[in-house]
């Protein structure tokens, strides 16, 4: 079979890899000059980094064996974390339990029950009946008002804002879930993992994969619309031409699909665009000294310009980048003012929210700055999110849909994002 991936992220080439494994010519087009999606590299000194942070956890099974399978293992490093949180104008530590114990902005009975309810989250299988009740609702019932109103509301409004009061409780459990078995069997040491010169080697070793297996990769070929010809195969036209397939695999937004595909039902379109998503804005800053001893620093205060300052090298060494790596990123609406801004002006207001937290940073410090958007960035998991999710096939046979809206109830990552590639390719084969 002839098919087509749209979207040369992670899952796309995951998908693509394994269709192209079982003898299937496998056509990946994206509309970015570069492959990856929001696992994408930039160049920062003599190496590659992510363009988007990231890290893996020693639980995430789906991404490791893939690791494995494609002889990455000796890429793949392990690194005990430092932590901060950065509340009330001040730097926090919040890496183990004991800086918990120790954290003053919370009472200690704040702090205990705190502490019991990210620990307990780990033990949770059944997400369902977090699903009928709100983040907010379960943090206040399980820690208390204080240490959500110190901690988590502030954090729920960066990541949602206006729609932060909606966010399932499926949410939230599964953050700290997935925070806890990043220690495995050892409570009080997290261990994250990161490739050398970023995550993109993957991505590039499926894509070579798939050519070898008589794929292709198509850049910079924006899919403009997708149609069924009279002979029952789909017509996809791109910017460069149109192009005939018998299977579709759409890897986007939902959204995105919706408006490229006028085939669809109407009732499925209108429950694709009800399918909401913020924005993120991350700026990667290469800097001649390092800020702080922390690799990740959760911006916890209220009007604050970004959510996360991410020192990444302070996790896996500076190496060949010859310079200090920091992540700012906020997410918002792509209706926010901000997101719309100059370029330059989002940088200023970055950095001068950086000097805030470190009033003795200096911008001559910084040798490089890239900034980097991505619109559809975070689905929003609003209460009886589940129901709403769509199903991989499409009403269209023949076209599926694998979006990281699908993700659940656990929520996007890496991991996540080749699992359900290797989902979507199994659908698809069965289909066959």
């Amino acid at each position: 079979m002839d098919i087509a991936i749209i979207g040369a992220g992670m899952t796309g080439l995951t998908a693509g890899l394994r269709l192209s494994q079982k003898g299937h010519r496998v056509t990946v087009y994206e509309k970015e000059p570069f492959i990856g999606g929001l696992a994408s590299s930039v160049g920062a000194g003599s190496a590659d980094t992510d363009r988007f942070y990231h890290h893996i956890f020693v639980s995430d099974s789906e991404i490791l064996a893939l690791i494995d399978e494609l002889g990455l293992n000796e890429s793949l490093g392990w690194y005990e974390p430092k932590n901060a949180i950065y509340l009330d104008n001040h730097l926090h530590p919040f890496t183990s339990p004991v800086d918990l114990l120790l954290f003053k902005p919370l009472d200690f009975i704040s702090r205990i029950r705190m502490g019991l309810l990210v620990l307990t989250s780990r033990f949770i299988r059944d997400y369902t009946p977090f699903e009928t009740v709100t983040a907010k609702d379960w943090i206040v019932k399980r820690s208390g008002r204080k240490a959500y109103e110190k901690i988590w509301e502030p954090l729920l409004k960066s990541k949602f804002d206006i729609d932060s009061d909606y966010v399932s409780g499926t949410w939230i459990w599964n953050k700290f879930k997935l925070r806890g078995s990043s220690r495995g069997k050892n409570i009080g040491k997290e261990k994250l993992g990161y490739m050398d010169n970023g995550f993109i080697i993957l991505l590039e070793k499926m894509a070579d994969y798939i050519k070898q297996l008589g794929g292709s990769i198509s850049l910079s070929g924006e899919v403009i619309s997708i149609r069924k010809n009279e002979n029952g195969k789909f017509e996809i036209k791109t910017s460069a031409g149109a192009f005939i397939h018998d299977k579709v695999l759409f890897t986007g937004a939902p959204k995105l699909l919706s408006g490229i595909c006028p085939e669809l039902p109407s009732d499925y379109l209108a429950a694709l665009v009800k399918i909401k998503h913020k924005a993120n804005i991350c700026l990667l800053l290469e800097l001649e000294k390092s800020l702080s001893p922390y690799y990740w620093i959760t911006v916890s205060q209220k009007d604050f310009p970004f959510v996360l300052v991410i020192e990444h090298t302070n996790l896996v060494g500076t190496g060949g980048y010859g310079s200090h790596i920091v992540y700012l990123s906020r997410y918002c609406d792509m209706t926010d003012p901000l997101y719309s801004l100059p370029e330059d002006e989002i940088i200023s207001r970055f950095v001068d929210g950086l000097k805030i937290i470190f009033p003795d940073f200096d911008e001559n410090n910084i040798i490089n700055a890239t900034l980097s958007k991505a619109p559809f960035a975070q689905p929003v998991v609003t209460l009886k999110y589940g129901s709403r999710i769509p199903d991989l096939k499409t009403p269209v046979d023949g076209l599926f849909l694998a979006s990281m809206s699908q993700i659940y109830p656990e929520d996007r990552g890496l991991n996540y994002a080749a699992r359900l590639g290797e989902k979507a390719a199994n659908e698809m084969l069965a289909d066959l």
